[in-house]
């Protein structure tokens, strides 16, 4: 697990799947390969929040590790 907690870029390797997935998420609604309703936008929200407690997370990590 401390894998997906050491930094790349200033960001977790946990952070950079996550954002790999969203936007994997946004080009399959781009292509019409999924539906663009209700539960897709709510998967995205929740996603992004995902993506802001992480980068948090990591913002944390970085200022204690000075």
């Amino acid at each position: 697990m401390k894998l997906f907690g050491k930094l790349f870029a200033s960001q977790s390797l946990i952070t950079w799947i996550l954002q790999i997935i969203f936007i994997g998420l946004a080009w399959k609604v781009a292509d019409h390969t999924i539906p663009n309703n209700l539960m897709t936008i709510i998967g995205g929200t929740l996603l992004m929040i995902i993506i802001y407690v992480s980068l948090a997370h990591d913002s944390k990590k970085r200022i204690s590790d000075k």
